[in-house]
């Protein structure tokens, strides 16, 4: 054989030697790349690739921007590929134009946009307001559209096409939030006419979309055998404004931390990594890893229907029976809320931990310790001898997952106090379809999730009391004049003085009422490969905000 090989070679001028081990070179590097960076910026000749990894669950399952607060990772491609008549800046931490330019009235009812000239959709047609219409009032205020949360903010909102290019909303009274109902990304009148509302979220549309937006899907979304998940966008060269020198995008996926990290090679970046992992992308020096907040918080929910809850007295010495700064003391992305009022200063709202108190306020309430119980060790009872017992639900995360944990300690904590207390807490961990069917149903006395205020911070979807119903976010089925009134207020006033104040008065009002013992709010780690500078999450709302500097990114060879 080697004597083979050797007439072969002979057979061989020197230039014909030189050229063949370059190809044999080449071929190796090119199996070398794919077994090594099959993603990234790493290509040989190749247009520029951006690879972003996450941690989820559900994986894609809509990249339709109508129902993107099911799914955050939903809400990461759907960025991409579709753009809204405004947009949320971060550096100006505000709304500002997007596809169209606004005027509102004096009188603050009517919302004047124009679009820009010659948006396009992914298919080459030209975007008018007829989509825009067809969005907001043939898809969203219809009865039968299936996200009731969205539809919730159009109640009494009326829209009129003028022109070709300029749309008008209409409100009953001045609504300061409202603007950032306009972020919507606005879907395409030709591809979805025949769609009814109510379907529209199995729709295939979902799966492989046409937005305007800066990148475009090509092939729909890809499912693997060990689950993860991909989406792959490309750049939208009919795109109407500036853009990044990323040519294409792929999202992926993975169902836990340990799947991600065996494919760390080939991946540019992780999104929202828990406080379990961040050490070892920090101890990685391929990475640069930067924190971040968003505008959300967990708590546990008082259900104040719920027999043993509607007694004041009872939920504020299950509050005071928590110390947070001892619960949060075990955790690195986590700190201390006090109120759901994000825009306000939760230092100035910190309430002190008393478990002699929280004690004293059963004892008040007519919840006693057997005669038997001596040490005052076991749970209380009421005049009718039934055990002070309090049932909790919470999410079922998969097992090994950093969710999971973080669940079992926070539930192990809450156990804990509640029975030094004497409080039974009886603890159901369910999985999607039954922890939601319970919630709306209001099945619980107490619940323990988490709330995001979105871009407007409105706090109206979570504690007016129009909200305390099956379809609403209201799940402490809290009811208060006065808290409406405030809210109803606070959405009316364009003053920011009088707005700051109104929300101190809404906080101390719920504050007093204790519908809720707010825990904790999420901190998050972004890591990014070191050859690529100009990103920021300085003030973003959802992690997808990132995207809004990416002309800024830079990337190094």
């Amino acid at each position: 054989m080697f004597r083979f090989i050797k007439r072969v070679f002979k057979a061989y001028d020197t230039k014909d030697i030189v050229l063949s081990g370059f190809s044999v070179i080449v071929f190796l590097l090119m199996i070398l790349k794919m077994i090594v960076f099959p993603y990234g910026m790493f290509g040989f000749g190749e247009s520029n690739i951006y690879t972003e990894a996450m941690i989820s669950r559900n994986g894609f399952q809509s990249l339709n921007p109508l129902f993107v607060d099911y799914n955050e990772s939903d809400r990461e491609a759907s960025r991409l590929i579709f753009s809204g008549l405004m947009k949320y800046d971060p550096q100006k931490r505000a709304i500002v134009d997007d596809m169209a330019s606004l005027v509102i009235s004096a009188d603050k009812l009517e919302y004047n946009l124009t679009l820009k000239d010659n948006i396009k959709w992914h298919d080459g047609k030209l975007l008018t307001t007829e989509d825009v219409y067809f969005t907001y009032h043939d898809l969203i205020m219809n009865p039968s559209f299936s996200n009731q949360i969205l539809k919730a903010n159009f109640n009494g909102v009326k829209i009129e096409i003028l022109d070709t290019k300029t749309v008008k909303f209409i409100l009953e009274k001045p609504n300061s939030f409202f603007i950032s109902n306009l972020i919507i990304g606005i879907l395409p009148k030709h591809k979805l006419l025949s769609v009814d509302p109510y379907n529209l979220l199995i729709d295939d549309f979902n799966k492989k979309p046409v937005g305007s937006g800066p990148f475009m899907v090509k092939e729909p979304i890809e499912m693997f055998n060990d689950g993860h998940m991909q989406v792959t966008l490309y750049k939208n060269p009919d795109y109407y404004a500036e853009q990044s020198e990323v040519e294409v995008i792929r999202l992926i996926s993975y169902l836990s931390m340990d799947d991600l990290l065996q494919n760390i090679n080939s991946i540019n970046s992780v999104v929202k990594i828990s406080g379990a992992f961040v050490d070892g992308f920090k101890n990685n020096t391929r990475f640069e890893v930067i924190d971040y907040e968003l505008p959300q918080y967990t708590a546990v929910f008082m259900n104040m229907e719920s027999e043993y809850l509607k007694s004041k007295n009872v939920r504020l010495a299950l509050q005071k029976s928590v110390d947070k700064n001892e619960l949060l003391s075990e955790f690195v992305d986590k700190k201390p809320v006090d109120t759901p009022l994000m825009e306000l200063d939760q230092s100035a709202w910190v309430y002190q931990s008393n478990k002699e108190e929280a004690n004293g306020l059963l004892k008040e309430s007519g919840f006693l310790y057997a005669e038997s119980d001596t040490e005052k060790t076991g749970f209380r009872f009421n005049s009718d001898s039934k055990a002070l017992e309090l049932r909790l639900i919470a999410r079922l995360y998969n097992s090994g997952t950093s969710q999971y944990e973080d669940m079992q300690k926070v539930i192990n904590y809450l156990n804990e106090s509640f029975e030094e207390i004497g409080v039974d807490l009886v603890v159901e961990f369910l999985f999607d379809d039954e922890f939601e069917e319970r919630i709306t149903r209001r099945d619980y006395d107490l619940l323990l999730i988490g709330q995001s205020m979105g871009y407007n911070l409105d706090t109206y979807a979570f504690w007016h009391s129009s909200q305390a119903s099956p379809s609403g976010l209201n799940f402490s089925n809290y009811k208060s004049f006065a808290v409406d009134s405030l809210i109803a207020d606070i959405r009316s006033s364009f003053d920011s003085e009088r707005r700051q104040n109104k929300l101190t008065e809404l906080a101390k009002q719920i504050s007093e009422d204790v519908p809720a013992i707010f825990l904790y709010r999420p901190v998050y780690f972004y890591a990014y490969d070191k050859k690529i500078s100009g990103i920021s999450l300085d003030s973003v709302v959802f992690a997808s905000d990132r995207y809004s500097n990416m002309v800024n990114w830079e990337f190094s060879k």
